[in-house]
């Protein structure tokens, strides 16, 4: 879908990162203000999750989405840009 391209990458990890510091750990997941994060064992692939969408960013900034509307993404993105500015 033309919309993933509203991801912007280096946003998403700042947020990775901040809710690696400042969120709660489960195991092998933090959690943060509606969002999850993880990322595999060499760390090189990055997982960030809502309720509605799934981010999955990989090495070289390649990333795949996946939400079922425009709507869920756009809240995704805003949640994103919230948690990149306060």
């Amino acid at each position: 879908m033309e919309q993933e391209h509203k991801i912007d990458v280096k946003q998403a990890l700042r947020v990775f990162n901040r809710i690696t510091r400042e969120g709660q750990k489960e195991g092998d997941q933090w959690r943060y203000r509606g969002l999850t994060t993880s990322a595999d064992f060499d760390g090189y692939t990055v997982f960030i999750k809502s309720a509605k969408v799934a981010l999955t960013i990989f090495f070289h900034n390649k990333y795949s989405v996946e939400y079922s509307s425009a709507r869920d993404l756009q809240e995704f993105v805003d949640l994103l840009q919230i948690l990149d500015r306060d």
